[in-house]
C-alpha cells in the first residue's frame, strides 16, 4: 500500500517539477521570480477558473516589458524615475519601493478581465503620477499613495472608479479664464 502511494507521488510530482524548471528557466531574467507569479496564480482559485497559467504569466510579461496598447512597461517607468533621481540613497529607496509596488499591481492586473481589480487604466494614471512625481519632488509620497490605492482596491475598500486622472496631480485647466 505504502509502495503504491508513493509510486502514484512519483508520478504526479516529477513531470510538474520538470515544467516547472522549463517553465522557470525560459523565464525572462529582468521579471520577478517565477515562483512567486506561480504561487499567486494558484492561490486565487476564482481566477484559475477563468484563466489559465500561460494567459497569466503572458499578462505579466505584459506588465514589466509593455506591449502594443501600453508599449511603456513597468521596467521603463522604473528605469526612467531612476535616470532623473540624483541622490543615491533616495534612488535606492525608490528602485526597491517600485519593486515591491510592481509586485503587488502585477499579481492583479495580469488576471482574467472579470476576475481583476486593477486594469490597465489605473496603471497609467499610476505611471503618470510616477513621473510627475519627480518635478514635485515627492515620488515616495506618491509611491505610498498608489501603494495604499492598490491595497485599497484588493480589499474592496475604495472602488476602481476613484482612481482618476486628476487624484495625484490636478491637470491645470488650459481654458481658464484669462482676464
Amino acid at each position: 500500500m505504502k509502495i503504491q502511494l508513493l509510486a502514484i507521488l512519483i508520478i504526479m510530482v516529477f513531470p510538474a517539477c520538470g515544467i516547472l524548471s522549463t517553465k522557470d528557466s525560459m523565464w525572462p531574467d529582468d521579471l520577478p521570480r517565477y515562483e512567486y507569479f506561480l504561487q499567486e496564480y494558484q492561490r486565487d482559485l476564482v481566477n484559475t477558473n477563468t484563466q489559465n497559467l500561460d494567459q497569466y504569466l503572458t499578462w505579466v510579461t505584459r506588465f514589466y516589458h509593455g506591449w502594443e496598447l501600453y508599449p511603456s512597461g513597468w521596467n521603463n517607468i522604473k528605469h526612467d524615475l531612476l535616470l532623473r533621481i540624483k541622490d543615491p540613497q533616495l534612488a535606492k529607496d525608490v528602485n526597491d519601493k517600485m519593486d515591491d509596488l510592481g509586485l503587488s499591481i502585477s499579481r492583479e492586473w495580469a488576471k482574467n478581465n472579470d476576475t481583476r481589480v486593477i486594469n490597465t487604466r489605473h496603471v497609467s494614471i499610476w505611471g503618470n503620477a510616477l513621473l510627475k512625481s519627480l518635478q514635485k519632488g515627492e515620488t515616495l509620497q506618491i509611491i505610498e499613495r498608489i501603494a495604499s490605492d492598490v491595497q485599497d482596491l484588493i480589499g474592496k475598500k475604495i472602488s476602481a472608479d476613484v482612481i482618476t486622472e486628476n487624484r495625484f496631480y490636478v491637470e491645470e485647466d488650459i481654458f481658464k479664464d484669462v482676464n
